[in-house]
């Protein structure tokens, strides 16, 4: 039998080092300290001195003008990322081989009994039973527990795989209150690019964004936790519509990129502007 090969990282200990560096400048910059990622990893600072050399020299660092100002690279961003993934692919097939099982989440729509067989379907991003010869069950799995139709049960002995579509976020740039708030912001506009968008949640952040839904006679979903909340629900295939005012979209990009290399994800965004022009 073939010997499987490892990944990169964790067959070559400077390949894993490099990966240690990079994610610690991630988590830091633009003020990166070698001092703080020496006691972070329990490795000498000449040693990182030297990574940090070498992570230039390969076009993964770029140096600032000012004294611990470090970032990472377009390319670094894309060496994480694929890292990441790999690490996953790795633990992914340990699991397996170790038959380490978790009980599948899901909302029963019939009773079921333990031990029974059922179909599985995805909906607005939750798992639901379906009888298991169902033209519309994707996938098949056994009951757990008994559970009553609307109650959650778990589900063993995957078989097949449930389409998970990819949501996507758009973001619409709000003024903020010193630029006139909710009456600097072109209603009819943001209409429409909520009846085009046509999402399943809808999001916002203070009391622009408050004022403006209300104007709209629209509901919110999410108003806190706005990042995280809108990449989770657009990873399980939800569209999500934000409202932000202008200085706080760069920071919920960042947020959403980072839970993007973090998770190996691919959520989309797109961001528009919602003011008058």
């Amino acid at each position: 039998m073939r010997k499987k090969t490892r990944p990169n990282i964790l067959g070559d200990k400077g390949e894993f080092t490099k990966f240690q560096i990079l994610l610690e400048v991630m988590r830091n910059q633009p003020h990166v300290k070698q001092k703080n990622i020496s006691e972070a990893l329990g490795i000498t600072i000449q040693a990182i001195s030297k990574y940090f050399k070498k992570l230039t020299r390969e076009g993964l660092l770029e140096v600032g003008s000012e004294r611990a100002d470090y970032r990472l690279t377009p390319k670094a961003a894309t060496k994480l990322h694929e890292d990441l993934r790999k690490l996953e692919q790795y633990v992914s097939a340990v699991k397996h081989e170790i038959k380490i099982e978790h009980a599948l989440p899901a909302i029963a729509t019939k009773p079921v009994k333990a031990g029974e067989e059922v179909g599985l379907i995805m909906k607005e991003g939750v798992m639901y039973t379906v009888a298991p010869d169902s033209p519309e069950a994707e996938a098949k799995g056994t009951v757990l527990a008994d559970a009553k139709v609307g109650e959650d049960l778990g589900l063993k002995d995957l078989q097949g795989k449930v389409k998970m579509k990819q949501g996507k976020i758009l973001i619409v740039k709000l003024p903020s209150i010193r630029k006139g708030g909710s009456r600097a912001v072109d209603l009819a506009k943001i209409r429409a690019y909520y009846d085009e968008f046509k999402p399943d949640r809808v999001g916002v952040m203070g009391a622009v964004g408050r004022a403006v839904i209300t104007k709209l006679g629209l509901e919110a979903d999410i108003e806190f936790g706005i990042s995280r909340s809108a990449a989770i629900a657009a990873s399980r295939g939800l569209n999500v519509f934000v409202l932000v005012v202008g200085r706080m979209v760069n920071r919920m990009i960042d947020e959403i990129d980072a839970i993007n290399m973090k998770s190996s994800s691919e959520i989309i965004y797109e961001v528009k502007d919602g003011r008058i022009t």
